[in-house]
């Protein structure tokens, strides 16, 4: 094979960049379309409102489904352990724990270690609420998810999580 031909056959392998200006021809994006944080958090507003929709009849928020999700498989989790894993201040999952606890889907108890540290448990309620939406979720991702070939869903799985574990911790 000529060298020529390895050139065209590259050249022909190779996919056309993408880019958002599709959406809105009519917009200059100015090389807004190079900042990382407008794509994340654009489909971070597509995926958040596409669940809330779909679990407004259980009461609860995505985050929410995901502090129920942890709890279900870390009994007596405490706080400060979620906070850390959202990498959010403890105050606001204080108020998502208290809405969930609230809504009957967790209990607290105190530590019998600690009488200040208090573990999560989830209830019946919860664990049906958290069923469900794990159905919703699956469905969904694999729905938007679907343009992605299996190698490339892991790929950006591998970069989000690499970003995230490189990310200084705030809490």
């Amino acid at each position: 094979m000529s060298i020529e031909t390895t050139r065209s056959t590259e050249t022909l392998q190779r996919p056309a960049p993408l880019s958002r200006q599709a959406v809105t021809p009519e917009l200059d994006l100015d090389g807004l379309d190079q900042v990382l944080g407008i794509h994340v958090g654009t489909i971070n507003t597509l995926l958040l409102s596409r669940l809330e929709r779909q679990l407004e009849t259980f009461k609860v928020t995505p985050k929410q489904v995901a502090i129920l999700w942890l709890v279900n498989a870390n009994p007596g989790v405490k706080q400060s352990d979620l906070s850390r894993f959202f990498k959010i201040e403890r105050p606001t999952v204080h108020q998502f724990v208290r809405q969930l606890t609230l809504n009957g889907h967790l209990v607290s108890e105190p530590s019998k270690l600690d009488r200040r540290a208090g573990g999560l448990w989830i209830t019946e309620t919860g664990t049906a609420t958290l069923t469900a939406a794990r159905e919703i979720i699956f469905t969904d991702e694999a729905e938007l998810l679907s343009p992605l070939t299996a190698d490339e869903q892991a790929e950006l799985y591998r970069l989000i999580i690499k970003v995230y574990l490189s990310a200084p911790s705030r809490t």
